[in-house]
């Protein structure tokens, strides 16, 4: 009995883990309220962060929805430069079919001019020939005339003799100048850029022609042509055409024709 009653009741511990959590919760609401007290102004800041956010993404959306504005103008402005060059080919292959048409004439001009000649040139030997017996008949019919005189005294006979007449032969007709074909476009003013830029770049080629220009289609869709020349053949268009292809240069064989700027 003695023994258990000398035995006190077990004393309770203050700091158990319940009462540190307490106190840290205690310790860092303390430190929260005294940075609110200390600093407002970077709690309004943070505050205020979600609002600048928020009209950073308004200010965005409306960038967004200007550029597509700006876009449609664009859009139809190509279309525009779609049918303006859609117009500038449809030119360009009547304008070709026009010279390949004047082409074909040009070429049956010169081969019927070459053909004339060669005709002329077969029938001027025959007349000498002739001449020749024209001249040879003269003294057979000078001594039929004297004898004819001889026994006719009183009734001299005249003797006549005739010239032959030479036809003059027929000029082949001139053949039309040819040209050639190195630009279009919607104004005058963009022919005489091409022009200037021909110039610069082939010299060599171009210091002997002269530019013109053309005009095809409808008022409303004019397409102007700069056609340089003049040429004497064809063959020669077409030497030029080939140096201005292999510069990288588009040219076609066309007829020397239109108005000088």
């Amino acid at each position: 009995m003695s023994a258990h009653s000398s035995i006190g009741p077990a004393r309770r511990r203050t700091f158990t883990p319940y009462v540190w959590l307490y106190l840290l919760a205690a310790i860092i609401a303390t430190a929260y309220l005294v940075f609110i007290g200390a600093r407002p102004d970077l709690v309004a800041m943070w505050r205020a962060k979600p609002n600048d956010t928020q009209a950073a993404l308004v200010e965005t959306q409306r960038t967004v929805e200007r550029a597509l504005a700006d876009i449609d103008p664009l859009k139809q402005g190509l279309g525009e430069m779609k049918m303006d060059v859609a117009n500038v080919k449809v030119g360009m292959q009547e304008a070709a079919e026009r010279d390949r048409i004047l082409l074909e004439k040009v070429e049956t001009l010169e081969r019927a001019a070459v053909q004339a000649s060669e005709k002329v040139a077969a029938a001027a030997p025959a007349q000498p020939a002739a001449k020749k017996q024209v001249v040879a008949k003269a003294p057979e019919a000078t001594a039929n005339a004297a004898a004819a005189t001889a026994a006719k005294p009183a009734t001299p006979t005249a003797i006549e003799t005739g010239s032959i007449e030479h036809k003059k032969a027929a000029a082949p007709p001139k053949p039309t100048p040819v040209g050639v074909l190195l630009a279009t476009g919607p104004s005058l003013d963009s022919l005489r850029l091409s022009w200037t830029i021909l110039n610069d770049r082939h010299a060599a080629t171009v210091k002997s022609l002269q530019p013109r220009y053309v005009v095809s289609g409808k008022a409303d869709e004019r397409t102007y042509g700069l056609v340089a020349g003049p040429l004497e053949t064809i063959a020669d268009a077409k030497a030029v055409c080939k140096t201005m292809t292999d510069n990288g240069i588009p040219c076609e064989v066309s007829q020397f024709r239109g108005n000088a700027f």
